[in-house]
């Protein structure tokens, strides 16, 4: 379908895109770009920067000062006039916020567009109160009604949305996937030398992500262990992180730097609590990484548990400590091997782009209901 261009004129839209999100972008935005007739996104002007693959022509820009009132307010105005100005065949929402802002709007515009939405992790699956998880359950089913189509980018995520009652004539399944290709930089730019066991976690230091149970579990791995964290605090800004000292924190490195760090560790950490699908698990297998996750969300459905990586339960710092000590006494460049065989069978952007260029396809031969 890649080879021959598709007369549609696409209009991604996010609230936030850092992470998961921006990776969504950059990796599918060439193939994309190449088989429709436009592709189109309005996103943050604050996470701009990690659009590295897309240039400013395509890219419209709203001020998001948090998750509030007036930073939704300014996402929808902006997506609003993206709508008015290049009159898309589809609008492809990314991530809860967005859908439950956006869909509403566009559902009452007059000769709307078709409207694609990706939860990319639904938000009656997360940590929350009762209360929040059936009241956001209830918004998704109804606005579903109205949905031309619900992508979710893992069967755990699928199943998800058929138990909160989402029919599924409204669901289609496409997985994640990454580009073969690796873009590092130069190696003398870092080294890691180590006679522990060099551990690397790359994610936002957020709840979600279980970077707390990792600090826990350097903390009992003592000298064992060095630890390197890639990331920042997303949602939890402003909290404070105390570090044991088998643990060095590096911030929030651009692509590049992170394939280099990949290279110097021996594992991949990714203790998330809850997980849509978890673009850092493809990573460390592209990198021929083994890696250690619990069995929260989609992770299962992408380490093949003693195969390629160590599945690790109950979500607990003791679990995860005992998951890293266990690959202590493994063939990690073994497992990493079999990782990356296992991404290259199942996970090729390639695949992925196909998948959804169908689905848009399919949304638009369907009539709005």
């Amino acid at each position: 379908m890649a080879e021959t261009q598709l007369p549609l004129t696409i209009l991604h839209a996010a609230e936030t895109i850092r992470g998961g999100i921006a990776t969504y972008f950059n990796e599918l935005h060439v193939l994309q770009r190449t088989t429709f007739r436009q592709v189109h996104y309005v996103v943050p002007a604050v996470h701009r920067s990690e659009l590295v693959e897309i240039d400013d022509q395509y890219i419209s820009q709203f001020k998001r000062t948090g998750r509030n009132f007036a930073s939704l307010f300014r996402l929808a105005r902006q997506t609003v006039a993206e709508v008015r100005r290049l009159k898309p065949d589809i609008v492809h929402i990314h991530s809860t916020f967005a859908g439950l802002v956006l869909r509403p709007i566009l559902i009452l515009m007059p000769s709307r567009p078709k409207i694609v939405y990706c939860p990319h992790g639904w938000a009656f699956s997360r940590e929350a109160s009762r209360i929040s998880s059936v009241a956001t359950s209830l918004f998704e089913r109804l606005l579903a009604l109205r949905t031309d189509r619900i992508i979710c980018v893992s069967n755990d995520e699928y199943r998800a949305a058929q138990r909160a009652g989402i029919a599924d004539d409204r669901l289609s399944l496409v997985v994640n996937g990454l580009s073969t290709v690796r873009k590092k930089a130069s190696p003398s730019r870092s080294n890691w030398e180590s006679d522990r066991l060099k551990v690397l976690f790359v994610g936002r230091l957020d709840r979600q992500k279980g970077f707390d149970l990792l600090i826990e579990a350097a903390e009992m791995l003592k000298e064992r262990a060095d630890i390197r964290m890639i990331g920042s605090p997303v949602v939890n800004s402003r909290e404070r992180i105390q570090l044991p000292g088998n643990v060095r924190m590096l911030g929030w490195l651009d692509r590049k730097e992170i394939e280099l760090q990949l290279d110097l560790a021996d594992l991949t950490v990714i203790p998330s609590r809850w997980e849509a699908f978890g673009f850092v698990a493809l990573e460390a297998m592209r990198a021929k990484k083994a890696i250690v996750a619990f069995r929260a969300g989609a992770l299962p459905e992408i380490v093949e548990d003693g195969v390629t990586g160590i599945i690790c339960e109950p979500i607990s710092a003791k679990a995860l400590k005992d998951g890293i000590e266990k690959a202590m006494e493994l063939d990690l460049t073994k497992m990493g091997a079999k990782g990356s065989a296992r991404f290259v069978e199942f996970f090729s952007i390639e695949k992925t782009h196909a998948a959804l260029a169908d689905v848009y396809v399919t949304t638009m031969k369907n009539t709005a209901r």
